[in-house]
């Protein structure tokens, strides 16, 4: 039998080195990106959303298909067959240097266990 104070370290290492392999698997470049040009890449990870903050790295986009919205004046995107609604402050303004669109987002648990997505910004495609 294993006593409880050895019991609740083992607990705590095995917690730590799941959130440790949780947080790094975030956002990864497996090669998919290893023939982008550098200046591209340099742009992309200088792209930032209307309040200042940065959309991440080249491997932390997705491209995506989008749609304007008339009448709601705004662009949804899909995630995982799902459409949501590109906050204002996440859309990127000026030249599309990829010709395509890209949504850069993370997601969260909400209470139930569902997948809660946040779009941190969306570049929309070159004619969007």
């Amino acid at each position: 039998m294993i006593p409880n104070a050895e019991r609740s370290s083992r607990l705590i290492i095995a917690l730590l080195l799941s959130v440790a392999s949780a947080v790094n698997a975030a956002a990864k470049d497996y090669g998919q990106y290893s023939n982008v040009d550098p200046a591209i890449r340099e742009w992309i990870e200088g792209l930032k959303d209307k309040t200042g903050l940065g959309c991440c790295a080249t491997a932390d986009g997705h491209p995506a298909e989008y749609a304007w919205d008339i009448a709601g004046n705004q662009y949804k995107v899909r995630i995982e067959g799902q459409w949501y609604v590109v906050p204002d402050e996440a859309v990127i303004d000026g030249p599309n240097k990829l010709g395509y669109a890209t949504v850069w987002y993370w997601w969260s648990r909400d209470i139930e266990g569902g997948k809660t997505y946040h779009i941190r910004c969306f570049l929309p495609g070159a004619g969007g």
